[in-house]
């Protein structure tokens, strides 16, 4: 498997689903998808799961990419698309965490100034 070209690989698996033609493409593709992962989402998980999610992608659509002329570059096009939806549903999530933090504050807020109004009800009526 070592002696052959990434798109002899590529049409090994897309053909014949030879796992060690896959694997030998993640082997050698690995550390360029990771490192750039990581680069744009700055977290060692969400760079895993970029990670993984281009490899599934490469597996799913191993048939349509066999003529490519440089996987990497694809690789590295789907890595940067990845990493781009990944860093926008983190930002919406920590948003909605925010926001939900502030809700909860109002809550309790709210929680407390029933107990106060009480208070204040009963000391107006001495």
């Amino acid at each position: 498997m070592n002696g052959l070209t990434d798109s002899q690989l590529l049409r090994e698996y897309a053909e014949q689903r030879q796992e060690a033609a896959f694997g030998e493409l993640v082997r050698r593709h690995i550390d360029l998808v990771y490192s750039a992962a990581f680069r744009m989402v700055r977290d060692k998980h969400l760079a895993e799961d970029v990670t993984q999610g281009v490899f599934v992608a490469l597996s799913q659509g191993a048939e349509k990419l066999v003529d490519l002329a440089v996987l990497s570059g694809w690789l590295y096009r789907t890595t940067q698309n990845l990493a781009a939806n990944v860093v926008r549903t983190e930002v919406r999530r920590r948003e909605r965490e925010r926001k939900a933090v502030v809700m909860n504050e109002l809550l309790e807020t709210d929680g407390r100034w029933e107990e106060m109004a009480l208070e204040l009800d009963a000391a107006m009526g001495d």
